[in-house]
């Protein structure tokens, strides 16, 4: 090997694996407190005209918590370090597509909340995100009625809500 190969891959090398700074979001590193170890999920308001929204959301979230096992969830917020709480604002069913007849054939559930983490005993706010907007399609059966395939995308909407905000929350982004 020549020296100007070898002077090549330890400046690489260097290079490399010398500490920038600089980090990916979602390896981990959290950007919560280090003394924040427990979350409670409070229910969630809901602002809509939409039944059991609220309990879908919340339910999701606090699935999702505990799913990355870097917190405790707690159902008591006195046993929390910080308190989860948040309001679903808006809830929609827009038509996106329609048949030659002029009859919806696909909907979209549209769902706007506002999440808060807030560390308990000082009342600080940790993390919060507003005008957070979800979509999830579904096509409409020709009876044109789709009570359950609503519910089957509240569901969908719900878990994927749930993903992101806990990934914002947690990871930063």
């Amino acid at each position: 090997m020549t020296r100007l190969a070898a002077r090549t891959i330890v400046a690489i090398t260097l290079v490399t694996t010398t500490a920038c700074g600089y980090r990916l979001a979602g390896t981990g590193a959290g950007v919560l407190p280090s003394h924040v170890r427990a979350i409670a999920v409070a229910s969630f308001s809901n602002r809509t005209d939409r039944p059991e929204i609220e309990q879908r959301i919340t339910e999701a979230l606090t699935r999702e918590l505990a799913r990355r096992g870097r917190y405790r969830v707690v159902t008591d917020p006195g046993a929390a370090d910080a308190v989860l709480e948040g309001a679903i604002t808006d809830y929609r069913t827009p038509p996106v597509e329609f048949t030659s007849s002029g009859r919806q054939s696909r909907v979209e559930a549209t769902v706007t909340l506002e999440a808060t983490l807030r560390e308990r005993t000082r009342d600080d706010v940790l993390w919060s995100q507003t005008g957070l907007v979800f979509k999830q399609p579904f096509d409409v059966p020709d009876s044109g009625v789709y009570v359950d395939l609503e519910s089957a995308a509240l569901d969908l909407l719900s878990r994927q809500a749930a993903e992101s905000l806990v990934s914002s929350m947690l990871e930063g982004f």
